[in-house]
């Protein structure tokens, strides 16, 4: 019997782990990996252990996330040995770099051909100020964010835009700015577990409020997705290397654009929303990898 960690620092607060630990009971030999239990031993020959437990003992781990406990930049490079290592990491450590940062996400996509808002990356008050000059309507969120958090709309013609801006950059440090796209009230996610969309939705924003996000109010409905929304999402999983993901459309007035392609995506609201179980797709998706050999 296959041995699966679910790795998170948070398993008691953590509905996804929770959820992904049952699914991988029923099929495997599941453990929760706490990163902060992470050790390394280096004499003649090297070692990382799961606290008595070589880490290696694993046939997979999922991550769901670190233990900011204890230090993040060496559980993060755990993870990259344990991958050279032949153990399977759902979702790999450079998909995960890329999927954490707006930067790199938005560069990589428009890259690949997507269609992103007309973004920004800005350390400096006076870059921010010229991009607000050229658009009236604007999303600023930090560069490495989750859910919603520090996200916000500024309108040039706010008395405070100047101050709110500086308030994010004296935050943190490094933000993205981007072009706030009318819509219908609403985005799409998308689910996507290996090659496949395995459910989708819309999340529609909460009458006055503009976010989509489940934990902001938006209520989520089943989306039957376009042929292109759904070739959206598969390419945009594959392009950054993602095992499972939720890619977020925002359907504009002259066609869709993607906004985020998640990392660690919580699946609440599909599964509230289609009754489909995520957590089982991504535990089946790393059964098939370990019975076909596929690193």
């Amino acid at each position: 019997m296959y041995k699966i960690g679910i790795v998170t620092g948070q398993f008691g607060v953590d509905v996804a782990s929770q959820e992904l630990f049952e699914a991988a009971s029923r099929v495997a030999n599941a453990r929760v990996v706490d990163p902060i239990q992470f050790s390394a031993e280096l004499n003649n020959r090297h070692t990382i252990k799961v606290g008595s437990v070589e880490a290696t003992d694993f046939n997979a781990l999922i991550i769901r996330g670190l233990d900011f406990s204890g230090e993040t930049d060496f559980q993060f490079e755990v993870f990259e040995q344990l991958d050279r290592a032949g153990i399977i990491i759902i979702n790999s450590p450079a998909a995960l770099q890329i999927a954490e940062s707006k930067f790199l996400t938005s560069f990589i996509l428009q890259e690949k051909g997507f269609t992103i808002p007309p973004s920004v990356i800005v350390q400096e008050l006076d870059d921010a100020e010229a991009f607000l000059g050229e658009y009236e309507d604007i999303i600023a969120k930090p560069l490495y964010g989750f859910q919603g958090y520090g996200v916000i709309r500024i309108r040039r013609s706010e008395v405070d835009a100047r101050s709110r801006i500086k308030w994010l950059l004296d935050e943190f440090k490094g933000i993205c700015l981007q072009k706030y796209i009318p819509n219908p009230g609403r985005d799409i996610r998308a689910f996507v577990v290996g090659d496949q969309v395995v459910a989708s939705i819309y999340r529609i924003a909460r009458i006055g409020r503009w976010k989509t996000n489940i934990r902001a109010g938006a209520r989520p409905i089943v989306c039957r997705l376009t042929t292109e929304q759904h070739d959206i999402s598969i390419r945009a999983s594959q392009g950054l290397g993602l095992d499972y993901t939720g890619v977020d459309i925002i359907e504009g007035p002259d066609g869709n654009y993607v906004l985020e392609v998640n990392g660690a995506p919580a699946w609440g609201g599909v599964m509230e929303a289609t009754g489909r179980n995520i957590a089982q797709d991504i535990i089946n998706y790393a059964i098939y990898r370990l019975d076909s050999g596929i690193s």
